[in-house]
């Protein structure tokens, strides 16, 4: 096996690309920021902020294999995080020099998320592949950052870096022309502007291409008084060429499984086609065509009217690119390691001891029926195995690798090569491997207890517990758990690599501040002295899932901050504390106005360890308030809002 692995690395490395000249910078990989930890705040005035930058990018002679955008999110030094979930966007405006003709061509967008709670330790960074837009990229290109809203400027904001991440290389498909299709804002419903009188069919004629692609922005806004569209509602969306209908897709997109959670807001709930705090996923179609042959293409949305007050609305941002058809037939590229990975986007899958997957793209012209990957971690024998599937031309598919992800030290490199695509030698084979650092999961106890409270809607809750291979070992049922019940249940386990999976079907975790009828929950590991080892985030939405291990031998005890969760933490003034300690400790609770930095509550409690606390400051005014509750030395700060009406 070790052999083979290693004349598949050799064949890799000194492979040649068919009819291809491997270019002297093959392989180079150069990151531009056009947005440095660049100040963002609204203008309330107008309702959008522009931030224009200069860039200056390889000259035209570079090609590039890939191009991936990376966006992070940060707290401004004194300010806290924007509030609201405003609409974002990366744009190209002009090329080549301030005199070019300006334009405005979105390459991602991106959702604001709900980020009063966030402190200045937090970031999150988004990623998404541009290589359609990489032809543009040479020498100075001004990059724009819109950041719309309405929300204040004065005391929040954010601190935003765009990252552009260049692999030099020969493109799976060339491309030289791009033509703007439907852009702006749409309305839904309103039968004074029809959205299908503004969506018209659009003509064109290939000239040299042999290719066309559609990549489509496409998120609902708006809540009207029909059927809360276009935000809060599910249409289907069809796409056609040459009158022929392709694809039908609902524009819709499930919140409760976002890696970036809790939010402040209502950061669960489905919406049109994007979630607080993400990046909207382009959809992307191929058309074969033949050179200097006219076509059509055509979008059309589920019909739908509102006959009171339409307010609903569409945003959308589309452009048909002029191509190439793939060169390779056979090609074959591993696109990312999902698990095990750092990436903010991956954070509920990692760490992990099992499982590991990664995401591969089919970038040759015939369908990809069959590839070997091979894995394994540095220092550890490797595994090989056959994926087979059907993946067609330029799409990517996740492949779940099996076995455990061995990290003796707790720090280490997974690595993974494809090989092989269809049986036949890669075209391309120098994006075929990669590597990414390994975390080992937490050390457990060989004996712990989960202690988990149910709150008043039990039956969206249950939790299981499976070996690294996915076997059963105990499990508390869907339908099984009664409401604001505590369990307490004991495990006993053997060395090994354990997966703790807690659901919710609503998607609302054990609590969520804006279902304050279904009350409070927690899910937390102890040890057999009470100690806590891991307190789960009750605000989790769809999942948690926890990966640990057990070793042979009892692992160092590691003091864990305690629990200090308010529920709910907006209210009307009457609301519970839940605190947990490892031992008896006395503790001195405040409440302090956010504007008068005054105390409206302060009081000592002994012998505080397992406890929720019924709080009262209903005779304070709206506003936001700081709960501190002090142990000795530490101090645990969380924030409250007070408002009186709904």
């Amino acid at each position: 096996m070790k052999q083979r692995y290693v004349m598949i690395l050799v064949m890799i490395v000194l492979g040649t690309v068919a009819d291809k000249a491997v270019p002297a910078a093959f392989g180079t990989v150069t990151h531009l920021k056009s947005h440095d930890n660049e100040k963002v705040v609204t203008d309330p005035s107008r309702g959008f902020t522009l931030y224009p930058r200069w860039v200056v990018f390889p000259p035209v002679g570079a090609e590039y294999r890939k191009v991936v955008l990376y966006v992070t999110y940060r707290c401004p030094q004194g300010l806290h995080c924007g509030e609201w979930d405003y609409i974002d966007a990366v744009q190209l405006k002009r090329m080549g020099s301030s005199t070019a003709a300006p334009r405005t061509i979105e390459i991602a967008r991106l959702i604001s998320p709900y980020g009063w709670k966030f402190d200045s330790t937090w970031s999150f960074t988004w990623h998404v592949d541009v290589t359609d837009f990489a032809f543009l990229l040479h020498d100075s290109v001004e990059v724009e950052f819109k950041h719309t809203g309405y929300e204040s400027n004065t005391d929040r904001g954010w601190l935003v870096t765009v990252d552009f991440e260049l692999t030099e290389g020969i493109s799976a498909i060339h491309t030289f022309a791009l033509d703007t299709l439907w852009c702006g804002t749409f309305p839904y419903g309103d039968t004074s502007n029809p959205l299908e009188s503004l969506l018209k069919k659009a003509s064109f004629f290939s000239d040299t291409a042999t290719m066309v692609r559609l990549r489509i922005h496409q998120t609902g806004h708006g809540m009207d008084d029909s059927a809360n569209c276009a935000e809060f509602c599910s249409k289907y969306r069809q796409v056609k060429f040459d009158d022929s209908l392709v694809d039908q897709r609902q524009i819709w997109r499930t919140c409760g499984d976002n890696p970036l959670y809790p939010q402040s807001g209502t950061w669960i709930y489905n919406r049109a086609n994007w979630c607080p705090g993400s990046i909207v996923f382009p959809d992307i179609y191929d058309f074969p065509v033949s050179p200097r042959s006219s076509h059509t293409i055509d979008i059309d949305m589920e019909p739908y009217i509102n006959p009171n007050k339409p307010s609903a609305n569409y945003y959308i941002q589309s452009y048909l690119f002029r191509s190439a058809r793939p060169w390779a037939k056979n090609d074959v590229s591993l696109e990312e390691i999902t698990v095990p990975g750092s990436a903010s986007e991956y954070a509920r899958l990692n760490p992990a001891c099992a499982e590991p997957s990664v995401l591969i793209k089919n970038n040759g012209n015939l369908p990809l029926s069959s590839v070997e990957v091979i894995f394994g971690s540095e220092g550890d024998s490797v595994q090989t195995i056959t994926w087979l599937g059907h993946l067609g031309s330029q799409k990517t598919t996740t492949v779940l690798l099996p076995g455990p992800i061995p990290s003796t030290s707790g720090q280490g490199m997974f690595r993974v090569t494809l090989a092989l695509p269809n049986g036949l030698p890669d075209e391309y084979p120098h994006d075929n491997v990669g590597s990414s650092a390994i975390s080992a999961p937490p050390v457990l106890p060989s004996q712990f207890i989960l202690a988990l409270r149910t709150n008043k809607e039990p039956g969206h809750n249950e939790w299981r517990l499976t070996d690294g291979s996915g076997n059963s070992i105990r499990e508390r049922a869907l339908g099984s758990l009664k409401p604001f019940t505590n369990y307490r249940d004991t495990f006993t386990l053997t060395p090994g690599c354990y997966l703790l999976t807690l659901s919710d079907t609503a998607g609302d975790g054990l609590n969520f501040w804006y279902n304050v009828e279904g009350g409070y929950g927690y899910a937390r590991l102890i040890d057999l002295n009470g100690h806590l080892i891991k307190g789960f985030q009750s605000d989790f939405g769809s999942e948690i899932r926890y990966w640990f291990t057990v070793g042979e031998t009892p692992p160092a005890i590691v003091r864990q901050p305690p629990v200090v969760e308010p529920f709910p933490p907006r209210h009307k003034g009457r609301f519970d504390v839940d605190l947990f300690f490892d031992r008896a400790t006395t503790i001195d609770l405040n409440i302090v106005s956010d504007s008068s930095k005054s105390a409206v509550y302060s009081r000592r409690y002994q012998s505080i360890r397992d406890t929720l606390l019924s709080l009262d400051i209903s005779s304070s005014p709206d506003g936001v308030y700081w709960l501190n509750v002090i142990a000795g030395k530490d101090t645990t700060t969380r924030r409250l809002r007070l408002r009186h009406s709904d």
